[in-house]
């Protein structure tokens, strides 16, 4: 083989011959790139279809990449973007007033109360009357300054047919001009309390347009009537249903914040004045503004680190894939387009082109097409974006999707790397023409040189120490460009293996049939074009699989975290009859007993063919209104605490635990039994069942059946029982009305027989459970609101909680428990199909591409005698080659920044026992069955559209050799 490299060309009429231009170094440069991107795009409008398919394959990736990028962004929603719908014109708005200091970032919501020191109190304000008074919006214009106007919501009752459903009802002084916050869509303002205005998701909710309605509260009625319908959002930039201008039932309980109008703006120093009140403040003015770290009060100084940290993993890992993915995926159009020019070079070299300037020419072009690609792409992804969000909300404008953010720099890098990634995938061709056989390439010989047996050594050795660095960066928390440095160097160690396994298929290749033979040795010697394409395939297949297996593992931990709400196959129905008569005469509180009651009712006329059983809880209410009114108080003793500390929230347990329990030495108490675990005062409270449905429960067995049927207490916490016995604690406390300190008064303690057992009530938040008999013989107050339901025939029926559900309405929710149910399949359909279809488009362009070039050896099997049927399976092969070596290498290197993805996903979880989320091992899952799906389903369904493209016979030209 005779290797042919231009010599450099240094004489006037050489370079006038080339077109090289004269003048100073700089100036020749400028004119020379000027030149060469003038003949690229010259040379990308006479070849279209080869431009439209790098199109494609830059424009698919990048704008997959901008609308990810551009709809995240605009999931995330600031605090100035909800400036206009939750101010309006206004420049703050006030809220909350609590009994301590506040400390707040610029956002409300990220406020905490300091517990410091109580509250400073406001001149003139009354806490005991309404927030929303005349005397309380006057002493809050006081203090802010400007003029106050409130804004107020509550929640009344409208019924449509048998249905009585919630209406939330906004009021606003409406005579104010409000922009965005309120304008009208038809009609006229509210101008009295008998008066409404109905927003576009209270029509979706079935109130009327116009007309009268009935709206109850407390069980009384307030017949309004419609008078227009209006754009509206309340103070948080939710939609309400209904808008007035003065409060529609006086008794309804108001939740009111305050709008401050003024000339000026609220600084962030008059925030944190306000917060010393006790007051929440959101201000025009913060929010576009923020404050820095270090004017941030100290208690916000390190809360969330450890989320913040957690997020900037997530951060990185995704930085690392996003340019990896982008790189590599564009970089199989470049690769073939140099590959199918060899011809045209090898011509401009044999009459004395010089090797720069033929790696211009191809760098030149992939500048052109890859840039006007990733910007055309960038700019359809935000357009489809804006279009389908602008769609979205004309057709429910109550949507809390209505915000728009193109996140410039994020876009900007992923155009960039779109860019570069063009750049990079066309000098690995032009850094071969300094090699260039002009003779082998002008008789059609077109082979890849040997192969470099360092590189894969190389590859191996990079690969496996930056997969450790990977685990371990993410294992110690390290910073971002930790995992970043040793993220690329896992995936661009595997990606020197590639030639090698080409080399090593094609050798093995000797047993298969013709097709995939020729298929697979021809891969391995054209390793120009199938190696970029076999790395694009791996790119994609890594971001599958690292993307999958966090998924994966997520859903797995909810799974492991789930909490059971009752038994398998049964359920409960929960009913709150905001109207009903049963609250008549109570001060606008639900009576639980007359609620279970009427809940009873429903399920006999509904589902009479279903088990009903009341459970009740040991509960007192209507009491503790003063220092002087006793509340009756029935506790669980744990080991090691007082009565007294039941009540209060002692601490935990200083008496020997007995050594029984894991991981508690013999002598030492349990650190995380607290004292007020079961009771009145607790967050876990004991239950009430009859005997008879004690005693026919499935869920016990017969020796608990026997300890609760003789009057003992079933308890799901071992800790509390002893000895088979349990303390409980019963008698009185009373509650400071201004502190809210709890005064135990007299208690005496009991033992009853005890006896752990599992209850399957996590959601009705029990920790014990006793019949009703034995409440009923021991004085104990007992409340209730829920029924238990259970079908004789097996679980409940789908159709069955239906019906209750629509009896009840949005009044109370009817629950079957079914066990955990993903709510990931969604996501994880969208995941595997997006990608698989994305190394299918890959396989199919690099496949087709290839297939153009090998036209003159497609002719030559033809004229050998080759059926359109051999060159069908030919094509498939092709296909199947590549597509099947990129899947599996990629995702065989994606388990390892899959697995690294589980530790700030899965490192932490929830403890139920402690209320509060603590570090763990990570949790991770594989997903074998789907992982193994694209492996063989890309490579098919790419064979098999190659298979069916091949359909006429190829032009058979004379061969020169």
């Amino acid at each position: 083989m005779t290797t042919l490299t231009p010599p450099r060309q240094h004489t006037s009429p050489d370079h006038l011959r080339t077109g090289e231009p004269t003048g100073s170094r700089f100036a020749r440069w400028r004119a020379s790139w000027r030149v060469a991107l003038r003949m690229a795009w010259r040379d990308a409008r006479r070849h279209r279809g080869r431009s439209v398919l790098v199109f494609v394959m830059v424009a698919i990736p990048t704008g997959l990449l901008v609308g990810i990028a551009t709809f995240a962004s605009s999931e995330s929603v600031t605090g100035a973007d909800r400036i206009p719908f939750t101010l309006g014109p206004a420049q703050a708005m006030v809220s909350g007033l609590e009994n301590q200091t506040v400390a707040q970032a610029e956002d409300p919501d990220q406020a905490m109360s300091t517990g410091a020191r109580e509250a400073t109190a406001i001149p003139g304000f009354d806490r005991d009357a309404s927030f929303g008074s005349a005397q309380n919006v006057a002493a809050v214009q006081r203090l802010t300054g400007g003029e106050v106007t409130r804004v107020g919501t509550t929640s009344l009752r409208h019924r449509i047919g048998d249905r009585s459903v919630s209406a939330d009802l906004m009021v606003l002084d409406t005579s104010k001009a409000w922009g965005d916050k309120a304008h009208l869509l038809s009609g006229r303002w509210a101008t009295s309390a008998r008066e409404v205005v109905v927003t576009p998701y209270g029509l979706s909710r079935g109130l009327p347009s116009s007309g009268s309605a009935t709206l109850t509260s407390a069980g009384k009625e307030y017949p309004v009537t419609v008078v227009g319908t209006a754009m509206a959002f309340n103070g948080w930039g939710g939609m309400p249903d209904l808008v007035t201008t003065q409060p529609v039932a006086q008794d309804s309980i108001y939740s009111w914040q305050w709008l401050v109008l003024r000339d000026t703006p609220v600084t962030y120093t008059e925030v944190k004045h306000l917060n010393t009140y006790g007051l929440r403040v959101a201000s025009a003015e913060v929010l576009r503004h923020p404050p820095t770290a270090a004017e941030l009060p100290p208690e916000l100084g390190s809360l969330n680190d450890y989320q913040q940290q957690q997020l900037r993993v997530l951060v990185a890992v995704g930085a690392i894939m996003l340019f990896i993915v982008t790189t590599l995926l564009v970089a199989p159009a470049f690769a073939v387009s140099a590959s199918r020019q060899r011809r045209t070079l090898a011509l401009a070299a044999s009459n004395g082109a010089e090797t720069r300037q033929l790696r211009r020419k191809v760098l030149a072009q992939a500048l052109v097409l890859g840039a006007a690609s990733a910007v055309v792409a960038a700019a359809l992804a935000v357009v489809v974006l804006r279009v389908v969000q602008l769609w979205w909300v004309h057709r429910s404008p109550w949507t809390s999707h209505r915000y728009f953010h193109v996140p410039v720099a994020a876009v900007t890098f992923v155009v960039v790397c779109s860019v570069i990634s063009a750049l990079v995938a066309a000098m690995i061709p032009a850094a071969r023409l300094g090699r260039l056989d002009i003779v082998g390439v002008m008789r059609g010989q077109s082979v890849s040189p040997r192969l470099n047996k360092v590189a894969p050594v190389l590859g191996v050795g990079v690969a496996v120490a930056g997969g450790a660095g990977l685990l371990w960066a993410v294992r110690t928390e390290q910073r971002e460009i930790p995992i970043i440095a040793t993220g690329l160097a896992l995936v661009l160690g595997a990606l020197l293996l590639v030639p090698l396994l080409l080399v090593v298929a094609g050798r093995l290749a000797s047993r298969l049939p013709v097709a995939p033979r020729l298929a697979t040795r021809d891969a391995a010697r054209h390793r120009t074009r199938s190696v970029p394409t076999v790395t694009a395939i791996v790119a994609g297949a890594i971001a599958l699989t690292m993307f999958s297996i966090g998924l994966a593992s997520d859903t797995e931990q909810q799974r492991r975290q789930y909490q059971p709400r009752a038994a398998m196959g049964e359920g409960f129905l929960n009913y709150w009859p905001m109207d009903a008569a049963a609250e008549a005469g109570n001060g606008g509180q639900v009576d639980g007993q007359a609620a279970a009651n009427e809940a009873m009712s429903i399920v006999r006329r509904v589902t009479p063919q279903l088990v009903a059983s009341p459970l009740g809880v040991v509960q007192s209410s209507g009491a503790g209104m003063s220092d002087t009114d006793p509340v009756p108080v029935v506790t669980v003793v744990p080991p090691g605490c007082t009565p007294a500390q039941t009540v209060t929230g002692g601490p935990a347990g200083t008496v020997d635990a007995g050594g029984s329990l894991p991981g508690v030495p013999e002598g030492r108490p349990d650190p995380s039994l607290v004292c007020n675990l079961v009771g009145t005062t607790a967050m876990r409270q004991v239950g009430v069942l009859s005997s008879k449905d004690l005693a026919t429960a499935p869920w016990l067995t017969a020796d608990q059946k026997t300890v609760v049927a003789a009057g003992g207490i079933l308890l799901d916490d071992p800790r509390l029982v002893r000895s088979g016995k349990a303390e409980v604690a019963t008698g009185t406390f009373t509650i400071a009305k201004d502190t809210g300190l709890q005064t135990p008064g007299p208690l005496r303690t009991q033992s009853l027989a005890a006896v752990a057992a599992a209850l399957p009530f996590d959601g009705q938040n029990l920790g014990a459970l006793v019949s009703a008999d034995t409440a009923r013989q021991r004085g104990w107050p007992v409340s209730g609101q829920t029924v238990l339901l259970r079908s004789p025939d097996g679980a409940i029926s789908s159709t069955d909680q239906a019906a209750l559900s629509d009896a009840v309405g949005d009044e109370g929710e009817a629950y079957v428990e079914r066990g955990f149910q993903r709510s990931d399949r969604v996501v994880m359909l969208a995941l595997f199909g997006g990608f698989a279809l994305l190394l299918l488009v890959v396989t199919l362009i690099s496949t087709a591409l290839s297939l153009a070039e090998q036209r003159a050896d497609l002719g030559t099997f033809a004229a050998v005698g080759a059926t359109r049927g051999t060159r069908r399976r030919l094509a498939a092969a092709q296909a199947a080659v590549v597509a099947l070596i990129g899947a599996v290498l990629g995702i065989a290197v994606g388990l390892v920044p899959g697995i690294a993805l589980t530790y700030p996903l899965t490192g932490q979880s929830w403890d139920p026992a402690t209320g509060m989320e603590v570090r763990t091992a990570p949790i991770i899952v594989i997903p074998w069955l789907p992982l193994a799906a694209v492996v063989v389903g890309v490579p098919l369904v790419a064979a098999l559209l190659s298979y069916a493209a091949i359909r006429r016979a190829p032009a058979m030209t004379r061969r020169a050799d």
